[in-house]
């Protein structure tokens, strides 16, 4: 059972009346700002929602409310699966009625807490206690992803933390990159991609929906051609990634030259599918090749660049706050003697 309860009552009851004196806009003449696919929605959580619906609503705003309920509730940790869906449509719930409140789709401002707390006196009425302090901790809990500084601190007890996807080993990478050229064309292309810019630069899967030709550059470094690599960073801007493998740098400054600014991975409708690495892992089980994880090469790559870099270029270089994902896995990283850790302590 999650954090939040049994869940007991419905997401489907009746919203609360419109304040007096609301002015309804043109809500389908102005655009919608919906949550992001940001990096950390739990996947497999974020699927099984995909038939989540709501009623009682204006359905103007139905899709946009439930996308980004989905996208921010599979953000959150802690919570059981079993109550992902009444809470999500909670939230998907409360978006949709703020969005019929003010005329517009924002996502932003219907989770600033002044109208959130609007919105909870005018359902307390209809409520019970136990189901207030319940659509209050959904409210709280996703507002607090998109505005922290305007919300208590959460007062719960921290979820057992889970470990992070383990990293693929150095056979697992030889066997997959053996496998490439018995697949189809189209899918041996696909498959180099995601190992080289996964294994190779610490890709993440998000980063394929963006990546063109134009994302790959080089500089020569002693004589030496290497392919440098702009991935987005989680908290904005980008960083520059150099790929050090001279096999897999020269595939991918070939695969730049002949992309140009198209999209790396086809684009269907003038953009590349979100999901377009999970696709690539489907095609090979289809063909009975096993399960291929961006995560789990990513992973490989930053415990290998971890043995040759220091930490502070790691953090730059993989885009991450804290080392979790080494402690996850000490037994893969070398143990220094005496003399060697001196020799590198030392090093000018």
């Amino acid at each position: 059972m999650g954090r939040h309860g049994a869940m007991a009552s419905s997401a489907e009851d009746p919203k609360p009346a419109k304040p007096a004196g609301t002015a309804r806009h043109g809500a389908d003449s102005q655009r919608h700002v919906l949550a992001p696919f940001h990096h950390d929605v739990d996947e497999e959580r974020y699927r099984v929602l995909t038939d989540l619906a709501i009623r009682g609503v204006d359905p103007r705003y139905v899709g946009p409310a439930l996308e980004s309920a989905k996208r921010l509730w599979c953000r959150l940790r802690g919570f059981a699966l079993s109550t992902d869906r009444i809470s999500a449509a909670h939230l998907a719930r409360y978006l949709a009625f703020e969005a019929e409140r003010v005329g517009t789709f924002d996502y932003r401002t219907a989770l600033r807490r002044a109208n959130v707390d609007r919105y909870l006196m005018d359902v307390a009425m209809r409520r019970t206690n136990r189901s207030m302090r319940t659509i209050r901790w959904i409210l709280y809990d996703a507002g607090r992803l998109v505005h922290p500084r305007e919300y208590p601190e959460a007062r719960t007890l921290p979820a057992p933390r889970t470990k992070r996807i383990a990293a693929a080993s150095a056979q697992d990478i030889r066997d997959w990159y053996a496998l490439a050229p018995t697949l189809p064309q189209w899918l041996r292309r696909r498959l180099m991609l995601l190992l080289d810019l996964c294994y190779g630069a610490g890709a993440r899967p998000p980063d394929f929906k963006v990546l063109r030709g134009t994302s790959i550059t080089s500089e020569t470094i002693d004589g030496r051609e290497l392919a440098i690599v702009r991935l987005r960073n989680t908290a904005g801007g980008t960083r520059l990634v150099p790929v050090t493998d001279s096999d897999i740098s020269r595939r991918l400054l070939d695969l730049a030259h002949s992309k140009g600014s198209d999209y790396l991975l086809p684009a269907a409708k003038g953009q590349v599918e979100r999901n377009a690495t999970d696709r690539i892992g489907e095609q090979l089980r289809a063909r009975s090749h096993g399960n291929i994880n961006a995560a789990a090469l990513r992973n490989r790559w930053i415990l290998d660049l971890a043995e040759r870099v220091p930490a502070a270029l790691l953090l730059q270089l993989a885009d991450v706050v804290d080392v979790q994902v080494l402690a996850d896995q000490r037994d893969q990283l070398p143990t220094y003697g005496l003399h060697r850790a001196i020799a590198l302590m030392t090093e000018s």
